[in-house]
């Protein structure tokens, strides 16, 4: 075995000769001798999977950058960015009755509030905050039926809670985290028992957080008795498959959302009647 790795020594260097100037290290020719024995002239296994591994922690590296020089434009002016991509929605409806009105008007008012907000990664919305910011005195919200202590009256601002609840079921399809949500005390008609967010005013708030590495933006649209809300990004956030279920229990409605099969959203509801 030694005479035959010496011959080949002998025969690269005879073969190949090399300018004083461009010599090399005469290591850089012995071939390697193999566990199973055979002879190996330039890199061996460990040296090919070594140089692999570099190369694959290079492009990890260089994806890195890439993506934090994302992040840092997408945080320079979200505003910006082209919200192309439809993450979800959701979609309820109304009656278009002369004696609903005021509730139409002030749903108008509060989808006008919160179409187009943005919200950046970490961020948390406020729907009350973001409702009460945008009130115009000389167009103000108007008294209607609400849900009030098990019952129905007449207040103002009758109707805000379809858009919360439209909101709400939108923004869990949407992959957001829910931070603050309560149901009515009686059950509504525009979506399933245990799907409903409530608001009051200074006490009752739907909130949630983006917590997706990408700004996100809200579009809610009234027409022709159709409320839709959806959520858009400037690119697929990969989300997986997310699945809303609800189950009923001893006066208790069970809402969980899974995404690809794992549960990480739960909340109950109970109403009185």
């Amino acid at each position: 075995m030694n005479n035959l790795i010496g011959a080949l020594i002998v025969s690269l260097s005879l073969g190949s000769a090399v300018p004083p100037s461009e010599a090399v290290d005469p290591n850089d020719y012995l071939p390697s001798v193999e566990e199973d024995g055979s002879i190996v002239i330039g890199p061996t296994e460990a040296e090919k999977a070594a140089e692999e591994e570099r190369l694959r922690l290079e492009e990890e590296a260089r994806k890195a950058e890439e993506e934090r020089k994302r992040q840092e434009e997408m945080a320079k002016d979200p505003a910006n960015l082209n919200y192309e991509y439809d993450i979800a929605s959701y979609i309820t409806y109304y009656s278009q009755r002369a004696s609903d009105a005021n509730r139409n008007f002030n749903m108008q008012l509060a989808c006008d509030a919160i179409n187009g907000e943005i919200i950046v990664p970490g961020e948390e919305f406020s729907y009350n905050d973001t409702v009460l910011s945008k009130r115009d005195p000389n167009n103000d919200y108007k008294p209607a039926g609400v849900i009030s202590g098990g019952k129905m009256v007449n207040a103002i601002g009758g109707g805000i809670c379809q858009v919360s609840t439209t909101l709400f079921d939108a923004a869990l399809y949407s992959g957001m985290t829910i931070t603050d949500r309560r149901n009515h005390s009686l059950r509504v008609g525009y979506v399933p028992a245990g799907m409903d967010a409530t608001c009051s005013w200074g006490t009752i708030d739907f909130c949630f957080r983006n917590d997706l590495p990408m700004p996100v933006k809200i579009e809610a649209v009234m027409n022709n008795g159709t409320m839709k809300i959806r959520f858009l990004a400037p690119e697929d956030p990969q989300l997986g498959d997310i699945k809303l279920n609800v189950t009923y229990s001893n006066g208790v409605y069970t809402l969980t959302r899974s995404r690809n099969g794992v549960v990480d959203y739960t909340t109950t509801s109970v109403y009185r009647g």
